[in-house]
């Protein structure tokens, strides 16, 4: 009999404890602010190195960050600040001002930028050199 009622009482205590450890409230949660990111509002939209202002500036995965220290990548190609770049073949180049390399590795030079960009205006304009689609010169 003693022992029923030891347990019906530890059995009373702890259902009252389960009860009152419910009902007790938790602070509210405090906002917390998010990390911020380095944005860059100039060439460097894409990912990969760019030569600007004589610095190697990298973005990966919308972060942009100078280049500090030697840098590998995906390919093996090593880029240094200084811009000088070491290929996976063992070849040295330096990139120069609005030289672009992808993260892959596909280096593309300020001229090949021009050249591209001049081969797609020349696309738009007729072969007299009007511009139009279809080589119709517009009516007034």
């Amino acid at each position: 009999m003693k022992r029923i009622s030891t347990f019906v009482l530890t059995l009373l205590l702890a259902t009252g404890g389960f009860a009152v450890q419910a009902q007790t409230k938790l602070p509210p949660r405090k906002p917390v602010q998010p990390k911020g990111r380095v944005v860059s509002k100039g060439t460097a939209t894409r990912d990969g190195a760019v030569m600007k202002d004589g610095k190697v500036i990298l973005t990966q995965s919308g972060l942009t960050n100078p280049v500090l220290q030697e840098t590998a990548l995906v390919n093996g190609t090593k880029i240094r600040p200084d811009g000088s770049l070491t290929l996976p073949d063992g070849t040295t180049t330096t990139m120069k001002e609005g030289d672009y390399m992808s993260l892959t590795g596909r280096l593309t030079t300020a001229a090949m930028k021009a050249e591209q960009d001049s081969l797609a205006k020349a696309a738009l304009l007729d072969p007299k050199g009007k511009n139009g689609k279809n080589g119709k010169k517009k009516s007034r």
